[in-house]
């Protein structure tokens, strides 16, 4: 098994531009996650999937590989959540198993990392998310102002 750490950054943000490579507590925005990967020690190696060659530049600072740049068609406003998943994979036909990693959640811990995996390890699962319970109600999510 190949197990890899998957993080997808692109460059065209709309809502907060450039918002993966943002300071964020005095580090990019995309650093805390790479940082977080590395730490849990459980990859054979963490993967920034990006459209932009500056974020790639901060992710190979950072410690993170950028094999692959992402084509720009599936890095858009629209593309898929899972489009940088099945992208990769293509690009890395060695890797059998990813943990996505989204930029955007740099406040996760090592811990959270290895629990998710030890977890789906016991449910002898091919896959699993992690959640939070929200404090506010969803309907906020479908209402147009």
């Amino acid at each position: 098994m190949t197990l890899i750490a998957l993080i997808p950054a692109r460059g065209g943000s709309k809502g907060i531009p450039r918002k993966n490579i943002k300071s964020f507590s005095g580090k990019p925005l995309l650093q805390w996650s790479v940082e977080c990967a590395l730490r849990a020690d459980c990859f054979d190696q963490v993967v920034v999937s990006t459209d932009d060659l500056e974020i790639a530049d901060v992710a190979k600072s950072c410690g993170a590989d950028v094999p692959f740049l992402r084509p720009s068609e599936l890095a858009s406003d629209i593309s898929p959540g899972v489009a940088p998943v099945l992208h990769a994979l293509n690009c890395l036909p060695h890797v059998t198993d990813i943990l996505l990693l989204q930029p955007t959640s740099p406040l996760r811990s090592t811990a959270d990392i290895q629990n998710i995996l030890a977890i789906r390890k016991q449910a002898g699962s091919d896959s699993a998310v992690s959640l939070t319970i929200s404090n506010k109600h969803p309907d906020w999510m479908y209402t147009l102002k």
